[in-house]
């Protein structure tokens, strides 16, 4: 099968982890994240530009929407800059998000 030279400008993909509770036990969790696509030369020119930037400020400018992000009371929380801020309050969460999003945004080995 061939490839295109143009891919959607969008990606979506799902988040996912593990966070501890206070019994030491995993807890397992994902979220989807749409996000707008960078070319490469976009994203070295982020990355090169971002300098002291933090991780969570360079996904709020990809990040478009959410799904399967909870509040308190355990109703959907809807995508917004503070509730991304509130979410990345996790230690590791805006980490990961990254780094999901670099192997996502991009092509990938097929198994």
């Amino acid at each position: 099968m061939s490839i295109k030279i143009v891919v959607s400008p969008r990606v979506k993909f799902k988040v996912r982890g593990t966070v501890k509770d206070e019994a030491g036990a995993d807890q397992p969790f994902d979220f989807s994240l749409t996000c707008r696509r960078l070319d490469t030369d976009a994203m070295q020119t982020k990355l090169r530009e971002r300098g002291d930037a933090s991780i969570t400020e360079f996904m709020l400018e990809v990040i478009e929407d959410w799904a399967g992000v909870k509040d308190a009371e355990d109703k959907p929380l809807p995508w917004s800059e503070d509730a991304w801020h509130g979410l990345c309050r996790i230690p590791g969460v805006a980490m990961l998000a990254y780094r999901t999003y670099l192997t996502e945004a991009g092509a990938k080995e097929k198994n």
